[in-house]
C-alpha cells in the first residue's frame, strides 16, 4: 500500500514538473478576441491554456549496425597542416553528398525523435499529422538519407548537427507563435508600444530566423492543462 501511495507521489510530481522541464507558455484570448502566448499567467480571472514547447531531445550513442560500419579514427595532422586543413574540409569533404538534404534528414530525426505530434503544414491552417504507425518508416528513411548525404569528416558534421538544431529551434512552436504574436503587435488596432514590439524583434532575430517550410514534418505543442 505505501509503494503505491509512493508512486502515485512521484507521478504527482512529475506531473507538476513537466512544464518547467518542458518550457511553460501560456496562453488565453483577451475581451477583444486576440490570442497572447507568454511565459507568465494573464491577469487574474482569464482563462487560459498551459503549453509546453518540445524541447530538442538529447543525444545518445549509438552502435553502428551492420549497414552502417564503425568510422576509423581519424588520422593526426601535423601541427604545421592543421591550417591549411581547416580550410579545405568544407571545400572538399563530401563533393558526392548533398549538405542541405542532410540538415534535413537531421533536423527530421530530431522531430521524430520527440514524444510530440507531428505533422506537415497545408493550405492555410490546415494540418497532417503522421500517425504513430508510420513514424518508424519516417525514422528509418530520414536515417538513410542522413547516411548518404550528411559528411564523414567530424569538424563538417558536427557543423551540419548544429545547423540541423538552429532549424529545429527556428521552425518550433514557440518561434511560430513568436512572429504571430509580433504580426499581432503591428496590426494598426494593436495596443503595443514600440517598447514591445522592439523587445518581440529582438526575441526573434536572437532565437528564431525567418525560415518558413512547408514539406518536412514540424513539432506541435505539447499540452498540458486546462484552467
Amino acid at each position: 500500500m505505501r509503494q503505491a501511495r509512493d508512486r502515485w507521489a512521484l507521478t504527482f510530481a512529475a506531473i507538476l514538473l513537466l512544464p518547467l522541464l518542458l518550457g511553460t507558455t501560456y496562453k488565453w484570448v483577451d475581451p477583444q478576441g486576440q490570442v497572447h502566448f507568454s511565459d507568465s499567467p494573464p491577469p487574474a480571472g482569464t482563462a487560459y491554456e498551459v503549453v509546453a514547447t518540445p524541447r530538442s531531445p538529447s543525444a545518445t550513442p549509438t552502435a553502428p549496425s551492420a549497414s552502417q560500419p564503425a568510422r576509423a579514427a581519424p588520422e593526426a595532422v601535423p601541427a604545421g597542416a592543421a591550417a591549411s586543413s581547416s580550410h579545405s574540409v568544407a571545400a572538399t569533404a563530401g563533393a558526392s553528398r548533398d549538405d542541405a538534404r542532410c540538415i534535413d534528414a537531421l533536423f527530421q530525426l530530431e522531430v521524430l525523435a520527440g514524444d510530440w505530434n507531428v505533422y506537415k503544414p497545408g493550405p492555410g491552417n490546415d494540418r497532417t499529422y503522421l500517425n504513430d504507425r508510420d513514424r518508424p518508416a519516417e525514422v528509418a528513411r530520414s536515417s538513410g538519407e542522413r547516411d548518404a548525404n550528411c559528411s564523414d569528416e567530424p569538424e563538417v558534421l558536427a557543423s551540419q548537427k548544429q545547423r540541423a538544431k538552429d532549424l529545429f529551434e527556428a521552425l518550433s512552436p514557440r518561434c511560430r507563435e513568436a512572429r504571430e504574436k509580433l504580426q499581432n503587435l503591428q496590426r494598426p488596432t494593436a495596443h503595443g508600444t514600440p517598447s514591445d514590439i522592439e523587445r518581440q524583434q529582438s526575441y526573434i532575430a536572437a532565437h528564431c530566423p525567418d525560415v518558413s517550410r512547408d514539406d518536412v514534418w514540424l513539432a506541435d505543442w505539447i499540452w498540458v492543462r486546462r484552467r
